[in-house]
């Protein structure tokens, strides 16, 4: 998945109606009410997937052999990435699909 779809697919699992979520340029943007306020949702943003990893409880960690990020959810699979990020991200997306 490229990044887009990652935090259009993540803004999607935590509970965002579709309407509320576009994708304009090279961002996803959210609709934070009805007065039109758009804002940008991007998961490698630590403003964005701070609150999200503490919400699910689902703190990175990296694994010493291959330098990969993993993060889960419950009983889910361990979900790997190259940043802390996308991990937390992932997890979460697969985790609310349960």
């Amino acid at each position: 998945m490229t990044d887009l779809e990652i935090s259009k697919a993540l803004a999607l699992a935590i509970g965002w109606h579709e309407t509320r979520v576009i994708t304009s340029y090279n961002y996803v943007r959210v609709q934070f009410d009805t007065n039109l306020v758009w804002r940008v949702f991007d998961y490698r943003d630590w403003n964005v997937i701070g609150p999200i990893a503490e919400r699910y409880d689902c703190f990175p960690a990296i694994e010493p052999h291959s330098g990969e990020w993993f993060s889960f959810i419950e009983s889910n699979p361990l979900e790997f990435a190259d940043t802390p990020q996308k991990s937390i991200a992932l997890a979460v997306i697969e985790g609310v699909k349960v």
